[in-house]
């Protein structure tokens, strides 16, 4: 499989000079001997719509992905930050063979040796569903090329399949987690999980369901899953809800080991809608140097499905002893991530 080359690639210095022109400020290192002074940012940190962010941080910066747009198939930015950002661009001109225009969603990538894997969800071409697959760059940046002839997950019977999200575990093994897209079709949803081949191209191995809604706050559906390993226990974060409203929010569950057994915990969502922000959900988080962010899309709540769209938030995680808890959504913030 060939997959064209980016002649360059954006490197930090590219990023500052990129981001300089917001009028933001950025201080990534102090003089020697000097005491960094507290860094603020404000929330929204892209203020306009790019729903179902997922980041990357690779080439000395950060690279966010988001469903289809104003941008193209798969607007990508850079920032860094994750405070301020600037577009790159289309990230994936060009279509799969077995996709057609529109509905593409909630891209995230990892990189695996050399090379970048995106997993997208698109608009099958034989059926009105959405289906998983990958896409490969030798750039964060792009652009990604899928040569597939069919979708890499097929769940035609349940739904269809959404919101895949990559996972490396401790071990280096590579696991994939997704959603089956059951509510399109009036029937239930999970989260779904199975492992990647060492390419990252393929799914081996037994698929297994993680959790469907058994809670009281889960409505609607439950969807936009993601991984990380905290003091040795597992956490997914993932949102449920109508993506459309206020009713939208991010909860947790937590377990020993990738495959489980998940236990969900705690009394209702820990990002909810608020005075300031509206169907706060679907991010995932990122660790930069000691502390856990969570970047996710929310509307204006006087503008709730209606421009300007679905705009970037990022939160602090902040762990306790009953679990995890995401500080926000907040307009105004004390401190920022320190790259």
């Amino acid at each position: 499989m060939h997959h064209s080359r980016r002649s360059e690639t954006i490197t930090r210095r590219t990023v500052l000079a990129a981001v300089g022109g917001l009028g933001a400020a950025v201080a990534l290192s102090a003089a020697p001997g000097a005491a960094a002074a507290p860094r603020g940012y404000r929330n929204p940190v892209v203020p306009t719509n790019n729903p179902d962010p997922a980041v990357l941080a690779a080439d000395g910066a950060f690279y966010l992905y988001a469903t289809n747009g104003a941008a193209g198939v798969m607007p990508v930015l850079t920032s860094p930050d994750l405070v301020s950002w600037a577009p790159v661009g289309d990230g994936m001109p060009r279509l799969a063979p077995w996709c057609r225009p529109g509905r593409h969603w909630a891209p995230e990538v990892i990189a695996v040796g050399d090379r970048y894997l995106s997993y997208y969800t698109a608009w099958r071409a034989d059926l009105d569903q959405q289906a998983v697959s990958v896409a490969v760059s030798d750039s964060p940046a792009g652009p990604f090329v899928d040569e597939r002839s069919a979708p890499l997950i097929d769940q035609s019977t349940e739904g269809g399949s959404i919101d895949a999200s990559p996972f490396r575990d401790t071990d280096g093994s590579l696991w994939l987690l997704w959603k089956n897209d059951g509510n399109h079709d009036g029937l239930p949803s999970y989260i779904y999980l199975q492992r990647l081949s060492e390419d990252g191209l393929e799914l081996v191995g037994e698929r297994r369901r993680l959790f469907g809604m058994d809670q009281p706050y889960e409505t609607y559906t439950i969807e936009g899953a993601s991984v990380i390993v905290h003091k040795g226990r597992y956490y997914c974060f993932y949102s449920t809800g109508e993506y459309w409203n206020d009713t939208y929010g991010v909860c947790w569950a937590s377990a020993p080991t990738i495959t489980g057994p998940w236990t969900k915990q705690g009394d209702g969502p820990i990002l909810a809608s608020n005075d300031v922000a509206a169907g706060s959900g679907h991010g995932m988080p990122i660790k930069v140097g000691a502390h856990w962010w969570y970047v996710y899309h929310a509307w204006q709540p006087d503008h709730v499905n209606e421009d300007p769209g679905r705009l970037v938030w990022l939160s602090r995680i902040v762990f306790t002893g009953h679990g995890p808890v995401i500080d926000g959504p907040t307009v105004d913030n004390a401190v920022a991530p320190r790259p």
